[in-house]
């Protein structure tokens, strides 16, 4: 099972840093920013261990095929 990160999504969490930067909206509701935050959050945390054990998976490959294991 993969995770990529489409280039639409990654553009969606830069908006959201960049929301963060600027403050509270002008209606004062921070809920749905960082509902949005939690979810892009989860969204990264999932594509970094898709990739630590994907990174493993090719470091084994390559071990068993160069002989080092």
């Amino acid at each position: 099972m993969t995770h990529d990160l489409a280039p639409g999504r990654l553009d969606e969490i830069q908006d959201l840093v960049r929301q963060l930067s600027a403050g509270a909206p002008a209606d004062g509701d921070m809920a749905p920013l960082l509902t949005s935050c939690r979810t892009a959050l989860t969204d990264l945390l999932a594509d970094r261990d898709a990739l630590v054990k994907a990174n493993a998976a090719t470091a084994e490959e390559l071990a068993a095929w160069t002989g080092a294991l």
